[in-house]
């Protein structure tokens, strides 16, 4: 959320921008005006137009414009504080930036082809479909140390897919965000195979219809 809300601030800080290019003889009052305005518009098509979860995000992201709007008022005078506003907001996006840069878990799916080549992960892989009432997540060391995590859904959902969303890091946990969908898929046992660079101590594995899942024993 809060890079949406960053977003917000640099989309508010654009919109307050374009304003001296289009309309150079406006007040203060009226390019602020105009940034609100957007941000209300923003929020008014997350909540009637997109709505519930998925119209979250816009949300968010129409709160960092009306930040910038109310930041604009409150120095309307002072083009001093005006520029410390706008030389903050970048200066945290981008020290934000390179934060999420260097910090960032590097994954990819690991194919369908590559599952079943007689190697530990392999026999995993297999076992998952000869019984596949096993449920959770089991991690392996692959290939130049890289780390591994084999993710089953169980036979109760037999025929769903799985898609992951998003990996990302929290302190010493390492966070899946998965999604799952009924995809008429041939396996007794949905499963995905997540490689990865590294792995943090804790792992949280979740689903958007709000399953965590456990470590297999």
């Amino acid at each position: 959320m809060f890079i949406l809300f960053l977003s917000g601030l640099v989309l508010g800080l654009v919109i307050h921008a374009v304003t001296y290019i289009f309309r150079k003889r406006w007040g203060d009052r009226q390019r602020a005006l105009v940034v609100g305005i957007s941000g209300a518009v923003l929020l008014m098509v997350s909540i009637t137009v997109i709505g519930g979860f998925a119209g979250m995000p816009f949300g968010v992201i129409s709160a960092g414009i009306f930040s910038v709007a109310i930041l604009m008022v409150i120095f309307k005078n002072n083009t001093i504080w005006k520029k410390v506003v706008y030389t903050i907001i970048i200066t945290t996006v981008l020290c934000y930036s390179v934060f999420i840069y260097f910090t960032q878990t590097d994954y990819w799916v690991i194919k369908k082809s590559q599952y079943y080549l007689g190697d530990e992960v392999g026999a995993y892989f297999q076992k998952l479909q000869d019984e596949p009432t096993i449920e959770g997540y089991k991690t392996f060391t692959i290939l130049e140390g890289n780390k591994s995590i084999i993710l089953s859904l169980g036979e109760k959902i037999a025929g769903n897919d799985i898609e992951v969303l998003d990996v990302e890091e929290q302190s010493n946990t390492t966070i899946v965000k998965i999604r799952s969908y009924y995809n008429q898929s041939s396996e007794k046992n949905p499963v995905i195979g997540i490689g990865l660079d590294r792995l943090k101590e804790n792992i949280v594995i979740m689903d958007t219809n709000g399953t965590v899942y456990e470590e297999v024993e």
